[in-house]
């Protein structure tokens, strides 16, 4: 049996699966299988995989897209033979030792629920390493000190592409949540995060891809809240007695989803919408963010009173007429 089970989904990533498979064949570490799941794909991105011939990579095909990717994804994690699951999308790529250094992670941290590297993500011409606070710098690995104190400040130091997690934890927490578009992985980071430590290594593992036509982050916007809200308020509501400075952490966290919310509703002309995010957010560390919501809020619901008086008016003058 593999060492280690790579499920990467698969929805019409044409240009860019073949990159995807290579940077895993060409892993430092080498037992493992891969589990591509063809979340029915219409531009024939099945066909790339179908002319490997490496016996470790097998394909599973769903008949419609899941939103997000989640549900194909959960196929493959059922159907891993390995005991830990690493995952890739079918856009992005790995470096070399990734796999090397997660289970480096795994032997050190055997008690941890997920296993993660840094990664670099590329837009365009430009590449950035992104900033994690409070996790100690230049070659660093261990347990995260504290993941939600690190999300307040900084980007989340999990990231899908560059994270391994065994079987068992998902028997803890449940799987990816089907059917939520945007989001659905911070939920999964967070749920294990509520339950585990999270091991870290300072290695750039993975190469995340911002830039590719068609992904969730260019073509989705939210206007409804995160799921991860939810979540997080549901442990706050169970665990009244966990500790002042971890709650404290956990609702920073969570008023950072609602100011997100705020602002795609802003954008999308749901500013009524978007009151209820800002009504909920009682915040200090983002209070600046808030501000500014608030009154380019305010700045729409002026600018829509004005128009609407104003198409009143014309019409009243119109009926004069």
């Amino acid at each position: 049996m593999a060492k280690i089970s790579v499920v990467i989904p698969l929805y019409n990533k044409v240009n860019y699966i073949k990159r995807a498979l290579d940077s895993v064949l060409h892993q430092s570490f080498q037992d493992f299988e891969v589990i591509v799941v063809n979340d029915g794909s219409t531009d024939g991105s099945e066909k790339v995989v179908e002319q490997y011939t490496d016996s470790r990579i097998r394909v599973i095909n769903r008949d419609s897209p899941s939103p997000g990717g989640h549900k194909a994804r959960n196929t493959g994690i059922k159907n891993a033979a390995a005991d830990l699951i690493a995952l890739l999308d079918a856009d992005d790529e790995w470096n070399a030792k990734h796999l090397e250094t997660i289970l480096r992670l795994r032997e050190k941290y055997p008690f941890a629920g997920a296993y993660a590297t840094s990664y670099e993500e590329r837009e365009g011409n430009k590449s950035k390493i992104p900033t994690f606070w409070f996790i100690p710098k230049r070659n660093w690995e261990g347990i995260i000190p504290d993941y939600f104190k690190s999300c307040v400040y900084g980007a989340s130091p999990v990231w899908t592409g560059a994270v391994a997690i065994p079987r068992y934890v998902f028997g803890e927490v449940g799987y990816f949540p089907d059917g939520v578009r945007k989001g659905g992985d911070l939920d999964m980071w967070a749920r294990i995060a509520l339950r585990y430590p999270i091991a870290f290594s300072r290695y750039i593992g993975a190469i995340y891809y911002k830039d590719i036509p068609g992904s969730v982050i260019r073509v989705h916007t939210m206007r409804e809240g995160f799921k991860i809200v939810d979540t997080l308020e549901g442990f706050l509501k169970d665990n009244p007695d966990i500790s002042r400075k971890r709650e404290r952490y956990i609702r920073e966290y969570i008023n950072r989803f609602r100011l997100s919310s705020a602002s795609h509703c802003i954008k999308a002309g749901r500013t009524d919408m978007a009151g209820e995010h800002l009504k909920k957010c009682h915040t200090r560390r983002f209070f600046i963010r808030k501000l500014y919501l608030q009154l380019k809020r305010g700045r729409y619901c002026l600018l829509h009173k004005f128009l609407s008086f104003k198409g009143e008016r014309k019409s009243k003058e119109e009926e004069a007429k």
